[in-house]
């Protein structure tokens, strides 16, 4: 009876140690294409599967949980990065292979006037090869928390063109938002009516900003955004540790992060290998103690 008890504790810690992950469902992919994948933190790209499929569970778990609640009260706990998604998770069957695809940029007058804009990356996601939805990730510099977003508006009304927009650069200017290829530009987004004004800019400096960066081609104003976004492709410490912690084994590191634990990468399969052979060595004892108390 110890023997099977002991025998059955080494098996549970040998899974423990080789960290076998459950099935799951639906697959998620995300494909590192488009110019813009080239200037994006590392961090996002590799892991913007595992923040996507997160924010899937996370919000029909809120869902779930409310979905019978007075409205005030279902609105209330949902999180609001949920609230529009939430329809769209539910969506979502186990058969469905999700894509994630086409990284971009859209470079607006806070980052041209040096205000501290934030670096909102957009990422298009495709539902069985049809275009499903947009969702942005972006970095709370106070919280150190990269943060899921869905806007439900901007889905709706951002013109998004796979095709003709493959190597368009996006951007905004009074309030509207262009893609620009090196041979056409492209109205994508309206938001004039919505009053997005820089409150506290001085009106006559940033019309010259805006006048001069709209008077450049196509090339000057890529490079100008791509400086731009090389100039803040660090990612603190604070916010990978962060994101190791929320996603645990689905966390991806990059290349560098990597190449510094190289060796974790063999420790796994080397403990399950040992517990094997501490398994095996514990039987051969505990059968051999019981022939010399038997003699």
């Amino acid at each position: 009876m110890k023997r099977k008890i002991i025998f059955g504790v080494i098996i549970l810690l040998c899974i423990g140690s080789t960290k076998i992950k459950p099935a799951r469902a639906y697959t998620v992919t995300v494909q590192k294409d488009g110019m813009y994948a080239e200037v994006v933190p590392e961090i996002y790209l590799n892991n913007a599967g595992a923040i996507f499929r997160k924010s899937v569970s996370n919000s029909l778990k809120y869902y779930n949980k409310y979905k019978d609640a007075a409205p005030v009260t279902y609105n209330k706990k949902m999180p609001a990065e949920y609230r529009d998604f939430v329809d769209l998770a539910r969506e979502i069957k186990d058969s469905d292979k999700i894509v994630i695809t086409n990284v971009f940029f859209i470079y607006d007058q806070w980052h041209r006037s040096g205000q501290g804009g934030l670096c909102k990356y957009y990422f298009v996601v495709k539902k069985n090869g049809e275009k499903f939805c947009l969702f942005e990730l972006t970095e709370d510099i106070e919280t150190g928390e990269i943060i899921f977003w869905y806007d439900k508006v901007m889905d709706q009304y951002f013109k998004y063109d796979e095709k003709t927009m493959k190597d368009a650069i996006f951007y905004e200017i009074d309030s509207i938002t262009y893609a620009e290829t090196p041979d056409q530009v492209y109205e994508v987004r309206d938001q004039e009516d919505r009053g997005n004004m820089m409150a506290g800019s001085d009106e006559s400096d940033q019309n010259k900003i805006e006048k001069s960066f709209k008077q450049k081609n196509y090339s000057d104003k890529k490079d100008e955004i791509f400086a731009y976004l090389k100039d803040k492709s660090g990612v603190s410490k604070k916010t990978k540790n962060k994101l190791k912690l929320e996603l645990k084994d689905d966390y991806v590191e990059s290349e560098d992060e990597s190449k510094n634990a190289g060796i974790s990468k063999v420790v796994y399969p080397a403990a399950g290998v040992a517990c094997v052979i501490v398994a095996a060595a514990v039987i051969f004892f505990v059968r051999k103690r019981k022939k010399s108390s038997l003699s």
